[in-house]
């Protein structure tokens, strides 16, 4: 691979929508996700952080990331997400429902 080709790839592994959202964490049933809910009412996938929120804390966080163009089963896959609580306390904690297709209409 030349040098060019390499720059290339690192630059496409880097592309991606940037993300803010803030929101309650919550765990997705029978999975091992955690999602935020975006403005647009579906779901961030933000299992991927490191460290990851704790859903059982019950306060909302404010977060930032990459949308590379993937969606999990339980949501869009968020990328090198940042994330910090914010002073919000969350309703009682209960499990996202399991990603449906939005039904168009």
């Amino acid at each position: 691979m030349s040098s060019s080709q390499k720059a290339q790839a690192q630059q496409v592994a880097l592309e991606g929508k940037a993300i803010t959202a803030s929101g309650c964490v919550r765990p997705v049933e029978s999975t091992s996700c955690i999602v935020v809910r975006g403005p647009g009412g579906g779901y961030y996938d933000i299992s991927g952080a490191s460290p990851a929120p704790d859903p059982a804390k019950g306060v909302a966080i404010s977060l930032q990331g990459r949308d590379l163009g993937k969606n999990t089963e339980c949501g869009r896959q968020l990328a090198d997400v940042k994330w910090t609580y914010l002073n919000i306390q969350c309703a009682a904690l209960s499990a996202a429902p399991a990603a449906t297709p939005e039904k168009a209409g």
